[in-house]
């Protein structure tokens, strides 16, 4: 009976230091970063020559974009899905009036809000529509999409994301140079580019 009860004693004791060892080699994951980004509407571009009119941006304007499969890749190719906010879980679909102005300045659109994993990241990646129609100066028209359009806007942007840390990136979107006249309609060639705030 002792021998049982020593055997049982010394097998709880080498389950517990196994669980020890065991604990010491995974260790913790790493906490996550945040990732923040805006759409940002160039303010010197707020004019288009419709016809022989010269038309400038209003408050009551609409030039939405939808946004979609947003991701941020690695320097070795491996990606992070990315959210329009924290409690996202799936994509989605998003639309955004770039021309949305508050005191007569354009709104920045924030199209990410997630946590990522501590990495150093090389670019984002993300698919843009433009909308049928565009209102400019209470005169709207409708936009087209060219013959070979890719959605996917990719753009280098590398950064290092350690733990608990907060990036925001912010990306230009040049409205009016995003719109091209063809023959008797406008075709979107979307016009993006990183700025630094």
């Amino acid at each position: 009976m002792k021998l049982k009860r020593l055997f049982t004693f010394l097998s709880g004791i080498f389950c517990a230091l196994l669980l020890m060892c065991c604990n010491d080699h995974l260790g913790s994951s790493p906490d996550p970063a945040v990732l923040r980004i805006y759409l940002v509407t160039n303010p010197a571009d707020t004019t288009i020559q419709i016809g022989f009119d010269s038309l400038t941006v209003t408050t009551k304007d609409d030039f939405s974009l939808t946004i979609s499969q947003m991701k941020v890749y690695s320097q070795e190719g491996i990606y992070a899905k990315l959210f329009s906010s924290f409690s996202g879980y799936k994509d989605e679909e998003t639309e955004y009036n770039l021309l949305e102005r508050q005191s007569g300045s354009f709104i920045p659109q924030k199209i990410v809000e997630s946590h990522i994993p501590p990495n150093q990241y090389q670019r984002i990646e993300f698919v843009v529509y433009p909308p049928d129609e565009v209102t400019i100066h209470g005169l709207t028209f409708p936009i087209d999409i060219p013959e070979g359009y890719k959605p996917l806007i990719t753009m280098e942007c590398p950064f290092i994301a350690d733990e608990n840390e907060e990036h925001n990136i912010y990306i230009q979107f040049n409205a009016f140079k995003s719109i091209k006249r063809w023959r008797d309609t406008y075709i979107f060639t979307p016009s993006f580019e990183l700025i630094n705030k």
